[in-house]
């Protein structure tokens, strides 16, 4: 099914998002998604949408990467990408692994606001412009190299309900295919 904005919940089901390179598919099977965010570069689905403990899943063609300074710079491979994101003064890092997704390995840093100001920081720019963190807000992101340039796939949610967030995520990251 094309994943579309209705402000309803999702019904479960295989979703993918028309025009987005490479071609993304997941599965809903429970819970309460909502697709929020529709754009060329960017898509995500969402739990608790306009919560404080909201939960996203999400898709994003970075076009660059906020790194040392909180400048932003282009990157090429998920190396690179990962090692801009850990170069950030605005967020802490407070775990780096590899995953497994649809078969690619993957970079995966785990990142949370440093809560230096109550400033949101910038972490990637995505077609439509920049997507930052909030104070109180932990981000998972997973870069992958793919046959159309970088791919970050991230989860966000609650530093208070980081646990509950990873948890209702695992599903649907279980279930993504990329470029087929």
């Amino acid at each position: 099914m094309e994943l579309e904005r209705t402000g309803e919940a999702l019904a479960p089901g295989r979703y993918t998002r028309a025009g987005f390179a490479p071609r993304i598919t997941f599965e809903i099977a429970e819970g309460a998604w909502y697709a929020e965010q529709l754009y060329t570069g960017f898509f995500d689905v969402q739990q608790e949408v306009g919560s404080p403990d909201v939960i996203a899943v999400q898709f994003a063609k970075p076009s660059e990467i906020y790194g040392e300074g909180g400048s932003s710079v282009r990157v090429e491979t998920a190396e690179d990408a990962a090692a801009a994101v850990r170069g950030n003064p605005g967020l802490t890092v407070f775990g780096e692994s590899e995953s497994l997704i649809d078969g690619r390995s993957g970079v995966v840093v785990e990142v949370e606001h440093a809560g230096r100001s109550t400033a949101n920081v910038g972490v990637l720019a995505v077609p439509p412009g920049p997507l930052s963190i909030a104070p109180e807000r932990r981000l998972w992101l997973g870069f992958f190299d793919t046959d159309d340039g970088l791919l970050a796939v991230m989860v966000g949610g609650s530093v208070a309900r980081w646990d509950e967030a990873l948890a209702a995520a695992e599903p649907i990251l279980e279930t993504v295919t990329i470029g087929r």
